[in-house]
């Protein structure tokens, strides 16, 4: 164990965490109908300067920059399992993804890992010093204008810093919320641009329609550059069209979900639209740089290969031999369905569910869907996306006003299944606990589900790795 790299990785944690983001400053950036992200791209572009770095240089790291509101990550974790099956080109692949399960350090990967410890302290440091620094001063682009990112753009800073150091081949890019003035959008000529399938998330600050936001979406279009996206409603479609033609990029290409006989690393049928994109994107991609030999070979052992942590899990418990976990990130309706399904085919009884949504979604209409599905729980447990570990500190919540909404969870739950037994419990770990010492002498399968959030402080609980 190096004492050190853990030492110097938890302090900057610790560091980390101080730029969270408070519920209040969330719920102004509601209010202002994102106003206030006008000027986050200008803004986060004098941050790049500030570490010396031009943006332009960003163009060198040949990225391919994906959104969607649902399977964007499952899309990225399928092109960067693709990229390294890729014969002959021993390729250096930059991850970027969010949000991570146990450790932070997961959302920079370089070649499918996180970076160690030692190494997400020394980039942290050389970035977060750097803006401390008062020479060269930060270009304000507004009087209001931070000194320092907040928690997710600091790490896309981090990230676009990390893989110009390591020199990257790639850089794979996921976007955190929308697209238009999400922070990984700075990079001005990507290689290529993918959109996954888009649903209603995030309505405070991406619109209330799937109009508003495709149009989000797909303000990572850039002029010259490929777009493919997956299958979309045919409004959502015209707008991505309309988006692309005002940026003078080429007809979107619209991709079909890949054939049920080609295996698949992650779980689930749905995710074959994900995979896909990927394949369409790897393409793309391997044509930009010249090499021609992407083959149906070495990108269908990729799409074999290809692991999502968190994503249509399944795992035996390691401390009762009887339990088996089934966790899925599921967030949306969409994707709710689709766990629900995975889940109802997978599974037998007893079943459990372990719930939580996120503060600003609608328990009700992710809990009607499981309900709908007949997934036949024995008990439903909620409880808040608090967890012991530093890496999962969540200071965009209230804790008194989280633990009220589980309260109210469960109640709506009782109206959907009056027979089913609830339970609220404060933490994840509690959550789990309760469970195993409640069900470990029988057979029985727990479904984590309603936010990656709550499914990474279950692989912690439960299992202790992702």
């Amino acid at each position: 164990m190096d004492t050190a790299s853990d030492d110097a990785y938890l302090k900057a944690v610790s560091d980390l965490n101080g730029l969270q983001t408070n519920h209040q400053i969330l719920e102004q950036i509601k209010a202002s109908g994102g106003r206030i992200n006008e000027n986050s791209l200008p803004e986060f572009g004098a941050f790049i300067e500030k570490l010396g770095h031009q943006v332009d240089d960003l163009n060198k790291l040949n990225v391919i920059h994906v959104t969607g509101t649902k399977g964007k990550g499952s899309t990225c974790a399928f092109i960067q399992s693709i990229l390294s099956h890729m014969p002959g080109q021993s390729l250096k692949i930059g991850l970027f993804t969010s949000p991570h399960l146990i450790e932070v350090r997961e959302r920079i990967q370089i070649n499918g890992q996180p970076l160690s410890r030692g190494d997400f302290a020394k980039y942290f440091y050389q970035t977060y010093d750097r803006l401390k620094a008062p020479l060269p001063a930060l270009r304000k682009v507004a009087e209001e204008s931070p000194s320092m990112p907040m928690y997710f753009r600091f790490l896309t800073l981090m990230a676009y810093h990390t893989f110009l150091a390591e020199n990257v081949d790639v850089a794979i890019m996921e976007v955190g919320v929308g697209g238009e003035y999400d922070s990984t959008n700075v990079v001005r000529q990507p290689s290529v641009c993918g959109i996954a399938s888009l649903g209603i998330d995030h309505q405070g600050a991406l619109g209330t329609t799937i109009e508003e936001i495709a149009w989000h979406k797909a303000g990572i279009i850039k002029r010259g550059v490929a777009v493919f996206t997956v299958d979309q409603p045919e409004s959502a479609l015209r707008v991505i069209r309309e988006r692309a033609a005002e940026r003078q990029a080429p007809e979107p290409t619209v991709v079909s979900p890949l054939s049920a006989d080609v295996t698949l690393g992650i779980a689930g049928d749905h995710q074959r639209t994900n995979a896909a994109l990927a394949v369409a994107l790897c393409h793309e991609w391997a044509r930009k740089q010249g090499i021609s030999n992407a083959s149906d070979a070495w990108i269908a052992q990729g799409l074999a290969d290809a692991q999502w942590p968190g994503r249509s899990q399944t795992f035996a418990s390691p401390r009762h031999a009887e339990m088996t976990w089934y966790v899925d990130g599921a967030h949306t309706v969409e994707s709710m369905a689709a766990c629900a399904a995975w889940f109802v085919g997978a599974s037998s009884g007893p079943r459990v569910l372990l719930f939580n949504a996120a503060h600003n979604r609608s328990a009700q209409a992710l809990l009607a869907v499981l309900s709908a599905k007949g997934c036949d729980f024995v008990e439903a447990v909620f409880c808040p996306n608090l967890s012991r570990r530093a890496d999962s500190a969540n200071f965009t919540v209230l804790n008194d006003a989280e633990l009220a909404q589980q309260k109210e969870s469960a109640r709506i739950w009782a109206t959907h299944s009056p027979l089913c037994k609830t339970t609220v419990l404060p933490t994840i770990d509690d959550a789990v606990a309760y469970i195993e010492a409640t069900y470990a002498a029988t057979p029985t399968h727990v479904l984590v589900t309603g936010s990656l959030h709550l499914v990474g402080g279950v692989l912690d609980a439960a299992k202790g790795s992702i």
